[in-house]
């Protein structure tokens, strides 16, 4: 009895974290509450049941729930977490999508959900795959109620999805194979959308706006520092921004070359170690993630400009210390890979950059250039930022508004409290600009 009440509490507080309806519901209107999708995948979670000869029973055991839950989810009286499909489908020996069925075509933001829920090690979800699930569930559960934007490739995104399909389709051989396939991409990517050597402000947009996927970022404590999920119908890059903005921005960049080298896993969730893995398919989307923040063209340029050259870069004097602080702010970029790409660009060797890496200090190198470029806040601060993939913002807005949803739906996507202060900012925004 001890471990069953510990086992609901459980089940309760992933619901609530995942932003789901209770997981039970009062018998007289069980038949009325749960949505229809998930009454079907409780047939199909019976169906497949008796074909494998299972009793309902031994079932339950083997998936942790009780009897009686089973029973309500087979008769379609209670959801089905997204936590509790992925182990029916294993238990069953049947693929997800079969018990999906319809779902991933109709609705892929909640089949992407329950891979994301499905591909988890061992039986804990992290805060990156939590997170990326609180955002797929309150996308399904808006996409009832509204009309969504599509995630979409623009013109530009289409070009690069068709070269990679052609000229990246096959996996390095070796180390420099993938440097310099990685290189090459970015600097296709910076053409075709005609970048430039300019810097990259908004990373997330730039994401969203060419390449038909949702950017969120979050603050998720000392765990994962991102996690790219996607299928053919829906992608989603979370990043943890609980470390600082050039990490961050390096992260995201990485999780995208991920996504348009068309990783074939469904969810790849890493620490900044397994980014740097010598694997050469992480070398590659490293490749691409500094070339893409940090073009070898503009490092050259600004060496030039600064009149900063070898023998300056390699005893580290003011005029280094002002070009790798100017390179760090203008394109947001951590010294590690600021002196990375000033090795690509031939002026150190890989053992000066070492010996740099370990002699400097970001902050230092940001106060030696403050006096070219003050704007920005500096690769070296940690923000701990919430943003929300900007197509489903304004829409929940809109549609809690009309009373179509309800403000936990708007609190799940923004990352706050379901409290008078959300409510009162999404329903009265004209009365808290007259305070201001």
């Amino acid at each position: 009895m001890a471990d069953e009440t510990v086992r609901t509490a459980g089940d309760a507080e992933v619901a609530a974290l995942l932003g789901l309806e209770p997981l039970e519901q009062p018998a007289s209107s069980d038949s009325e509450q749960v949505p229809e999708l998930d009454a079907l995948v409780g047939r199909r979670v019976r169906e497949a049941r008796r074909r494998s000869g299972l009793d309902a029973a031994a079932l339950a055991e083997q998936v942790g729930l009780t009897r009686d839950k089973l029973s309500k989810i087979e008769n379609g009286r209670r959801r089905v977490s997204p936590r509790e499909l992925p182990a029916l489908a294993r238990a069953l020996h049947v693929p997800l999508p079969t018990l999906l069925g319809a779902a991933g075509a109709t609705r892929p933001a909640l089949a992407l959900a329950h891979r994301v829920a499905a591909t988890a090690p061992g039986s804990a979800t992290s805060s990156a795959r939590a997170r990326a699930i609180e955002i797929l569930q309150a996308e399904s559960r808006l996409s009832k109620h509204a009309e969504l934007p599509a995630r979409q490739l623009s013109p530009g995104g289409a070009a690069i999805e068709r070269l990679v399909a052609t000229s990246f389709a096959t996996t390095p051989r070796t180390a420099p194979e993938a440097q310099r396939q990685g290189r090459v991409l970015a600097e296709e990517v910076r053409r075709i959308l005609e970048i430039g050597i300019a810097e990259i402000g908004d990373l997330p947009a730039l994401v969203e706006m060419h390449f038909a996927a949702d950017v969120v970022l979050s603050p998720l404590g000392g765990g994962s520092d991102g996690l790219c999920a996607h299928d053919g119908e829906a992608a989603l890059l979370v990043v943890n921004t609980d470390y600082p903005t050039g990490r961050t921005r390096f992260t995201l960049a990485h999780e995208l070359g991920h996504h348009l080298l068309r990783d074939p896993r469904d969810v790849i969730e890493e620490q900044y170690g397994d980014m740097f893995a010598t694997t050469y398919i992480e070398r590659r989307v490293n490749a691409f993630a500094g070339h893409l923040l940090l073009p070898v063209k503009a490092v050259i340029a600004t060496l030039a400009w600064l009149g900063c050259g070898r023998d300056d870069l390699s005893v580290a004097n003011a005029r280094a210390r002002t070009a790798l602080g100017y390179l760090m702010l203008r394109y947001g970029v951590s010294l590690p890979c600021a002196l990375s790409q000033i090795v690509e660009a031939g002026f150190l060797t890989v053992p000066a950059k070492t010996d740099l890496t370990d002699k400097l200090r970001a902050g230092e190198l940001i106060r030696a250039a403050r006096h070219l470029i003050s704007e920005s806040p500096g690769p070296e601060k940690t923000t701990r930022e919430q943003r929300p993939p900007a197509r489903l913002v304004t829409v929940a807005v809109e549609a809690a508004r009309a009373g179509y949803i309800g403000m936990n739906t708007v609190a799940a996507l923004l990352g706050r409290a379901d409290d008078d202060a959300l409510f009162d900012e999404v329903m009265y925004p004209e009365a808290g600009a007259r305070t201001q």
